[in-house]
């Protein structure tokens, strides 16, 4: 529909990983659009002795002025035109595109800049599969009797009734839970703190991995991708403070801290979870990992139960990706080949 008008658009590098397309558009394109630029105006133009969305093209003409409708028939023309652009210039554009009018007259071609974001050039380190090899997984200690103990000791404390707490028996035991005796009890609980124990290692160990693979990347990471990680980060925090009763801006006051502020805490954090995510989506494209069918199925029915206002599709996307990550930490570490 636009092939020729995209041709003449010069594509010029930028750093961080944006893009500039500068050209000239024939005022011939734009001018189909005016009509419905003009209906747009009018309906939401507010006359006095006409009903909303009832003010006659030749008066919101009038009143708006002929560079306001070219404006606004500007802005309709690049919603259909810029997706054929960038197609045509092979651009891999993420996010919103920044796009500005340098010329605008009646009759005459329009300039337009647009800068976009692009999906950068991701390469993974050297001999990344091999850093598995350099971290060890700390060997995690069993439990201890003290730890046994201290924890049977919370427990009988939380089961107090006023200030009399119920003897570490038998019935006890059956009390807390499907447990035949205090010494099956007492099993359990060790079993339960040697397995945290071991998770803690292996979580710290997939840590260290973590933080080798973000050393050994030169990615430069995009803004915009930084800025949506910041976004998670800060919207979590929310949720957070929300949980123990209490508004943000409140929790901003008790701190003495500024939005802002909090936003510049967390920027590095949110640059390496950007980092580390563009590096798992590359591995992820170089191994060929797929997420299972049936799991994401699962996930997805048991996310749509909790949350039924969820986007069916967005939700997809997200267990597909978490999956996805896992697999590729996974490989990360040495656990797959």
């Amino acid at each position: 529909m636009f092939a020729e008008i995209t041709g003449a658009f010069v594509l010029k590098n930028l750093p961080e990983s944006q893009v500039e397309l500068v050209g000239e558009v024939p005022y011939s394109a734009v001018e189909p659009y005016r009509e419905k630029a003009l209906k747009h105006i009018a309906e939401h133009m507010a006359l006095p002795g006409f009903r909303p969305g009832k003010v006659p093209a030749d008066m919101a003409l009038k009143k708006a002025g002929e560079l306001a409708v070219l404006e606004e028939a500007v802005e309709l023309f690049v919603k259909d035109f810029y997706i054929e652009l960038i197609e045509a210039h092979k651009v891999e554009a993420v996010g919103r595109p920044d796009i500005r009018v340098t010329k605008l007259a009646a009759g005459n071609p329009v300039g337009l800049t647009v800068r976009a974001t692009v999906y950068p050039e991701v390469a993974l380190p050297k001999n990344w599969k091999q850093l598995h090899e350099k971290v060890a997984l700390e060997p995690a200690l069993p439990a201890s009797e003290e730890e046994v103990t201290k924890t049977l000791e919370d427990l009988r404390q939380s089961r107090k009734t006023g200030d009399t707490a119920p003897e570490l028996s038998d019935e006890f035991a059956k009390s807390v839970g499907a447990f035949e005796s205090l010494e099956h009890l007492k099993t359990q609980i060790h079993k339960g703190i040697g397995e945290e124990k071991t998770r803690k290692a292996r979580d710290a160990r997939r840590g260290k991995l973590i933080e080798a693979l973000l050393e050994k990347s030169t990615l430069s990471v995009p803004r915009i991708f930084i800025e949506s990680e910041l976004e998670k980060i800060m919207s979590q925090m929310r949720e957070d403070v929300k949980r123990f009763g209490m508004e943000f801006e409140e929790y901003l006051k008790k701190t003495n801290k500024t939005e802002e502020g909090v936003r510049n805490e967390f920027r590095e954090q949110a640059r390496k979870r950007a980092q580390l995510q563009l590096l798992l989506n590359k591995i992820a494209q170089e191994e060929k990992i797929e997420a299972d069918e049936t799991a994401v199925s699962t996930e997805i029915k048991h996310a749509m139960e909790h949350f039924p206002e969820a986007n069916p599709e967005l939700v997809k996307i997200h267990i597909e990706t978490v999956l996805k990550n896992e697999l590729a930490l996974k490989l990360l570490e040495g656990e797959v080949k």
